[in-house]
């Protein structure tokens, strides 16, 4: 019996969609468009067997979305005003934080240097940007390995017991994946190759025609004062 047919999504089209989905939240406000942008994405990675990380997503979503509607009419005082424009802050730039946490959690650096070449960058950002996107996962990494040893040794959880250790571990990370990029050959200036075909799929494509039939939609509707 075949297995199912795995279902990948290019760099191009995620990055794509970061770009797009900001310019979308700075197009309009209105609770209708932000709610097709949320779905959407989470449409996406749901496709893209992040199931469980969208479900969070949406839980996170209704309840700030709650504390606005229903809790926000309600509140008076400094404080109340303050958690009423984190949530919502936090709210709207949500769709970016599913697309970013996707684009992260799905995207090996050897992919993404593929596509950098792709998009003919100049190494001068390929070698920083190829750092940059390995440094957060293994600090993650280097995050909880200083809080097993941590617990393991009995120490308590303090500001200074884990961000000395961890400000000495992000300086090292720093140095050795940079000095792992200059090894894999990235700034070398002749022709290079990857193992890695970066090609758009149909899935692809279908993606980049939904999202140019929402942008002239989303045009229309706010050039006549709907959105």
């Amino acid at each position: 019996m075949m297995g199912r047919r795995e279902v990948k999504f290019d760099l191009r089209t995620k990055l794509m969609l970061i770009l797009v989905v900001n310019l979308f939240l700075l197009l309009s406000h209105a609770l209708v468009f932000e709610l097709v942008l949320v779905f959407g994405c989470l449409l996406l990675i749901t496709i893209d067997r992040q199931t469980r990380s969208a479900f969070h997503f949406l839980i996170a979503f209704f309840i700030m979305l709650g504390i606005d509607q229903l809790g926000t009419p309600h509140m008076n005082g400094f404080a109340f005003t303050l958690v009423s424009f984190i949530t919502v802050a936090l709210r709207k730039f949500l769709p970016c934080f599913i697309l970013g946490k996707w684009i992260l959690k799905k995207t090996e650096v050897s992919e993404f240097v593929a596509v950098m070449w792709k998009l003919r960058l100049p190494q001068t950002a390929i070698i920083p940007l190829s750092v940059v996107f390995r440094y957060f996962p293994t600090i993650k990494e280097e995050w909880a390995s200083i809080r097993a040893a941590m617990k393991m040794r009995g120490i308590h959880v303090s500001l200074e017991h884990i961000m000395v250790p961890l400000l000495m571990s992000a300086v090292n990370v720093s140095e050795e994946l940079s000095a792992a990029a200059l090894c894999r050959g990235l700034d070398n200036p002749g022709t290079h190759t990857s193992l890695v075909q970066v090609k758009f799929s149909h899935y692809d494509i279908a993606v980049w025609m939904i999202t140019g039939i929402l942008a002239v939609s989303a045009l229309l509707l706010k050039g006549v004062g709907i959105l």
